[in-house]
């Protein structure tokens, strides 16, 4: 079972087969649920675009 996620940053994980998979900020993506869980758990993803959500930048300072 998968679920659609808001991914808030850049972010990499391992699959089963060892490949590394890159999740970039700003995109949708389907995610297994125990990967969806986690990542939501650690504020990487959402379950849509939040309203006052802008891609990060290197030329702004992080949001504490």
């Amino acid at each position: 079972m998968s679920e659609r996620r808001f991914a808030l940053v850049d972010f990499t994980h391992m699959s089963r087969e060892g490949y590394l998979r890159l999740f970039e900020a700003g995109h949708a993506y389907t995610l297994p649920r125990a990967i969806a869980h986690a990542a939501t758990k650690r504020g990487l993803v959402a379950k849509e675009r939040p309203f006052h959500w802008t891609p990060p930048s290197m030329f702004r300072p992080p949001e504490a």
